[in-house]
């Protein structure tokens, strides 16, 4: 996991939540997204924005804590949770200015701002697999390498069915320059 991305989401949000899961691993949310910390120190509150190169005086613009992870959405394996094998459709599109690539799963689309994957992403192929998460009323993308977990991912949520109707609209318009296509051969 590379902290430099972690670092450059983080700013983006302004927001470094350390959380401990229940075998003593260190996570970081920056709200949107819980990143598993390898290879780091322990880190406070103080020591994860010098960590991340934020200066004394914008400090004081940023949600900092630390808290003790309580939904279980860090756990690697949930016994009493099935967990749903999500894919990657393979696709991004840029909607109300962010990259958003859409999961395929058994219960239907999970929308996830493609940025937050960033930090997952190896040079090395590894066996990289998604599965659903629940997190209160919300859903998320589990991101786990190999057996272990490594990010956990918010659902990208917008308001009303813009996103849809677009995409409709242009399957629509795609499907009619095939057609005219297939007149024109």
């Amino acid at each position: 996991m590379k902290f430099s991305k972690i670092t450059s989401l983080a700013k983006r949000n302004k927001t470094a939540i350390l959380m401990r899961d229940d075998d003593g691993q260190q996570w970081l949310s920056i709200g949107s997204a819980v990143y598993r910390l390898e290879n780091m120190p322990v880190l406070d509150e103080d020591t994860v924005l010098t960590v991340m190169g934020v200066s004394d005086d914008k400090r004081e613009k940023w949600l900092t804590r630390c808290e003790e992870e309580s939904s279980r959405i860090l756990k690697n394996d949930l016994p009493d949770e099935v967990e749903v094998t999500a894919e990657d459709a393979g696709i991004t599109i840029i909607y109300g200015g962010s990259l958003l690539t859409p999961i395929y799963t058994f219960y239907g689309v999970i929308w996830i701002d493609t940025e937050l994957m960033a930090p997952t992403v190896k040079k090395e192929t590894g066996y990289t697999r998604y599965f659903i998460r629940k997190s209160g009323g919300a859903r998320a993308i589990a991101v786990k390498d190999g057996m272990v977990l490594s990010a956990v991912i918010m659902e990208y949520r917008q308001g009303g069915t813009d996103l849809y109707e677009a995409l409709d609209t242009l399957a629509d318009r795609c499907r009619a320059e095939e057609r005219r296509d297939d007149v024109e051969k």
